[in-house]
């Protein structure tokens, strides 16, 4: 009975965080830049050799936070 509810709240918590993870969260630059601790040039960087995925609404970079985490780490694992 009690691994039956222990096992119910596991489910029910990695459910609710594959789905936050699977949430776009659009950051502009300055956010990037604050969440890494990255410099704007470092950002640019990235953009230009393609490291990451962005998209630019006017003027404005935006970049989906999850997705960047994920390739970074990705890349830090091999």
């Amino acid at each position: 009975m009690l691994c039956s509810i222990i096992d119910l709240a596991v489910d029910k918590a990695v459910a609710k965080e594959r789905e936050r993870q699977s949430e776009v969260l659009l950051m502009d630059s300055d956010q990037i830049c604050a969440k890494f601790g990255i410099t704007r040039q470092t950002l640019q960087v990235w953009r230009e050799r393609k490291e990451i995925p962005y998209i630019q609404i006017g003027g404005v970079y935006r970049y989906d936070f999850n997705k960047i985490i994920q390739i970074k780490e990705t890349k830090r694992k091999r």
